[in-house]
């Protein structure tokens, strides 16, 4: 039997992703930082609120992170299918512009997925298992993939229309690496927190997905949580459709 076309798509795009280096730099890192900063700032941060050690306020970070991993990831395909013209040649192929969007977003959220396995494993030894119920984890899977499909279509939405790869991966790091330091994904916002800096950080989606995660983790899951997954459900649907935009005129041809 012949498999769909969507699947066959997201099966080639993760055999053309998964080499060593890529594993290691898009996954090691935040395993890495898992155990340093979970070591070295224990030391320094006794307590961090109902989470309790630094090291337990920091994993549920790290796990709502990996969606933007994945995206980053899925952004990254379609760019390279693009700079090398696989675009052109899918599309010559038994695939329709609908079904490639949709492995790109799959694959986004499957890659995804995989971060959040080895990021559980690499906190393991270092705060053990949380005891999540079935609705705990569901809620953490829902948040990761509505991050999943935000991130994933921004990004294609971005590579959709841009022709020079300096740009895009100049955007792309620009994008990441502002969305992860200015959340909760490190540290938590306080009465400290400068007025300005506090704004930025809880108009950061990534911030809605964090603290939604950590308070699966923390069993103290309420209303507001509830607001975040329907703020993230309404970008998620607004960063598809702007994928899908993008793809509707997307210029085929050769890239820089």
């Amino acid at each position: 039997m012949r498999l769909p076309a969507v699947v066959r798509l997201v099966a080639r795009n993760f055999v053309a992703t998964l080499d060593p280096i890529t594993l290691l730099v898009m996954f090691g890192q935040p395993a890495f930082l898992i155990v340093i900063l979970g070591t070295m700032f224990n030391q320094l941060i006794p307590s961090v609120g109902s989470s309790g050690s630094y090291t337990a306020f920091l994993v549920p970070g790290m796990i709502a992170s990996q969606m933007i991993t994945g995206a980053v990831l899925a952004g990254r395909i379609f760019w390279l299918d693009r700079r090398w013209a696989m675009v052109e040649q899918i599309f010559s192929g038994p695939f329709l512009r609908a079904e490639y969007l949709a492995a790109l977003l799959l694959t986004a959220l499957l890659f995804s997925l995989v971060g959040v396995g080895i990021m559980v494993l690499v906190a393991l030894p270092l705060i053990g298992v949380a005891h999540l119920s079935l609705a705990e984890i569901g809620v953490i899977l829902g948040t990761i993939a509505l991050g999943s499909l935000f991130f994933g279509g921004l990004l294609i939405a971005i590579g959709g229309r841009i022709r020079s790869a300096n740009l895009y991966f100049t955007i792309q790091s620009l994008l990441q690496y502002f969305l992860i330091f200015i959340s909760t994904v490190y540290y938590p916002v306080s009465a400290g927190t400068p007025v300005v800096l506090r704004a930025i950080v809880y108009a950061n989606p990534l911030t809605y997905a964090a603290d939604t995660v950590r308070d699966a983790f923390t069993h103290s899951f309420g209303a507001s949580d509830l607001t975040a997954g329907a703020i993230l459900g309404g970008l998620a649907v607004a960063a598809f459709g702007l994928a899908v935009l993008s793809f509707r005129s997307l210029e085929l041809g050769p890239v820089q």
